[in-house]
């Protein structure tokens, strides 16, 4: 008796299941009428892509489908375009691995045109509808075995512009996981480690240094569709927070695929491109934000889910090898530096003046964010920030990326002629994967500022005798003063003019600030009246260019024999004169008066030296007390 029971049992569940997979195969290859709109209808055939006669989420999907224009339609062809409407179905042609045709019926489908469908994606399991155009006509398949519902990896989906309905927000963000790579090349498939739908791509995990693809859903209250799309605001989506990043802005994108109105605000359905992991928690959370801080209104709100795919890593600290040395195989990452890249103050900077500058800071890690950084400023007794502090926060700087901070800078009037420098200390964080944990660095950084003081080097004036004689040398002194905060350097003099000796040029040094020089030349006029000329004095300033200050000067040259005619004619000889022999050839004793008269010659020759020799001796004590 038992055993009779046991055999119909058996028999009911092997009859069970050959109903089960009846049905399977049948779902499998019926065809389902449809009315595509437009006036064209449609059979189809799905012949990829069931599961118990449904469709799951992110499965990929073939689908056959025949079609039967309006009558007296002649537009299609076997050239003419397919293109399936992500935005407006359920369903999205890949980048890779999907093909579409369309080529006409044969036999008792003469009147028809068969479009194929090969690996579709059924991305959002929110709907049931296959979207698609022939050319510019928009056509709608209604594709019942959709498993609308059963969401995808925390849930969520995409969705089009087309229909709205008016549905209530959902409470949390959720997501949808379209692809999981191993490295950033996102169009090469063969880096892929899950693809729905693929049963070689079938891995979800997501490991430390990973990238996903992932569609987020989520609400925004209290806003419209057309304040997200509007000019003002531009929306920011920063994915700032939790265990993802851009690895750089080059290689991620962000995309709005749609925005929905509803009673109490808009749903938006956005898609991340190349999200990393790294490898600490499993939250996916980012910052929704208006660029625009004056817009009305203004958007801003934080979202995150939980990630069941990701794998946190565990750090295992390096075991020694047998040798006894231990193994640096598993070493921990390296610590991200931030530096000054670059910094500009404009060219000169003078005492007493303003002057922006520019300091641009880079991350130089290619795979480590930095944090929520404090940069802080030391200034010189020099130089000192105007209507600025002297610190700075930057929230996030991406890895291999820059940001640039300008402020004003005043050089105090006393500064000195040199360069000053300006010490710059930035603290911030970041993830360490191996410790999984949030570390703190700081770095240091010194600049350079060279600050000048204005050039006051001033010649006060040229000493000069009232009289200068011809065949004889006359001084005169060139003096000069440094006004200046800064020293000038390789001072020269050179004169010129109607002298015999033009050219002179004499090498002075270096004049510090606040002293007083003088140079002196002498010269020898050329002729008679004005004797005049110019001297010019060369330097180099503290940027070492060179400059010349340039004075007149002037005297009056006589000569000292003019006009000294000896009275009536007194000629030297007559001392001399035959008739003063007596006739024996001695010499006659004179007479008084040619006695007097050769006394009186005397005397006039004698005062006329003595007068030239005083007057030299007055020029050389006037030039001694210069």
């Amino acid at each position: 008796m038992k055993t009779k029971v046991i055999k119909r049992v058996i028999a009911f569940v092997l009859a069970a299941l050959i109903i089960l997979g009846t049905l399977g195969y049948f779902f499998s290859m019926v065809a389902w009428a449809a009315d595509l709109g437009n006036n064209y209808s449609a059979t189809y055939q799905i012949t990829k892509g069931l599961t118990g006669g449904k469709i799951p989420a992110n499965a990929q999907v073939s689908i056959k489908i025949t079609v039967t224009p309006p009558s007296g339609t002649t537009s299609i062809s076997a050239s003419s375009t397919l293109t399936v409407n992500k935005d407006d179905g359920a369903f999205e042609m890949p980048t890779t691995g999907g093909s579409s045709k369309i080529e006409a019926g044969t036999g008792g489908d003469s009147d028809k045109w068969i479009v194929t469908f090969e690996n579709l994606s059924y991305y959002n399991s929110n709907k049931n509808n296959l979207n698609f155009s022939i050319d510019s006509t928009k056509l709608n398949l209604v594709v019942s075995e959709c498993n609308t519902g059963s969401g995808g990896g925390g849930g969520g989906g995409g969705g089009g512009n087309g229909n709205v309905v008016d549905t209530p927000l959902p409470s949390n963000m959720s997501y949808t996981i379209s692809r999981v790579y191993n490295g950033t090349d996102q169009t090469n498939d063969a880096n892929a480690t899950f693809i729905p739908g693929r049963d070689d791509k079938k891995d979800p995990s997501i490991n430390r240094n990973q990238y996903v693809n992932v569609q987020v859903q989520f609400s925004i209250p209290g806003v419209k569709k057309a304040d997200i799309f509007a000019s003002k605001p531009k929306v920011q989506i920063l994915v700032d927070r939790g265990s993802f990043r851009f690895r750089s802005a080059t290689d991620a994108t962000i995309n709005i695929d749609k925005v929905q109105e509803t009673t109490d605000g808009v749903i938006c359905w956005v898609t991340l491109t190349l999200l990393q992991y790294t490898g600490s928690g499993s939250s996916l959370a980012f910052t929704v934000r208006s660029e625009d801080t004056n817009a009305d209104p203004y958007v801003y709100a934080q979202f995150s889910t939980s990630v069941d795919s990701c794998v946190p890593y565990v750090y295992t600290p390096p075991a020694d090898d047998d040798d006894g040395k231990p193994d640096y195989s598993d070493m921990q990452m390296q610590t991200p530096y931030v530096i000054v890249s670059n910094y500009n103050y404009g060219g000169t900077v003078t005492a007493g003046e303003t002057f922006p500058l520019s300091i641009t800071l880079y991350n130089t890690s290619r795979n480590i964010d930095v944090t929520n950084m404090m940069v802080t400023i030391s200034m010189p007794e020099a130089l000192m920030l105007t209507s600025s502090s002297n610190t700075f926060y930057v929230d996030h700087l991406d890895t291999e990326s820059s940001v640039t901070q300008t402020v004003q800078v005043t050089a105090k009037v006393n500064a000195a002629p040199q360069s000053h420098n300006i010490d710059i200390s930035m603290k911030y964080q970041y993830v360490d994967d191996h410790l999984v944990s949030r570390r703190d660095n700081s770095t240091q950084e010194t600049i350079s500022i060279p600050v000048v003081q204005i050039d006051r080097f001033q010649v006060t004036g040229v000493d000069t005798p009232a009289e200068a004689y011809l065949g004889e040398e006359t001084y005169l002194t060139v003096n000069f003063v440094n006004k200046g905060r800064s020293d000038v350097y390789n001072l020269s003099a050179e004169i010129s003019g109607d002298i015999q000796n033009p050219g002179q040029q004499q090498n002075l040094g270096n004049l510090t600030s606040g002293s007083t020089g003088s140079a002196d030349f002498a010269i020898i006029p050329n002729g008679e009246g004005v004797c005049s000329g110019e001297i010019k004095i060369t330097y180099e300033d503290t940027n070492m260019e060179e400059k010349t200050a340039t004075i007149l000067w002037s005297t009056t040259a006589v000569d000292p024999m003019a006009g000294m005619e000896m009275p009536g004619g007194f000629d030297p000889g007559m001392m001399e004169d035959p008739g003063l022999m007596d006739d024996g050839g001695e010499e006659k004793k004179p007479s008084w008066p040619f006695i007097a008269g050769g006394v009186a010659v005397a005397a006039l020759v004698v005062g006329l030296l003595v007068r030239r020799h005083i007057l030299k001796k007055r020029s050389e004590e006037e030039d001694a007390n210069l």
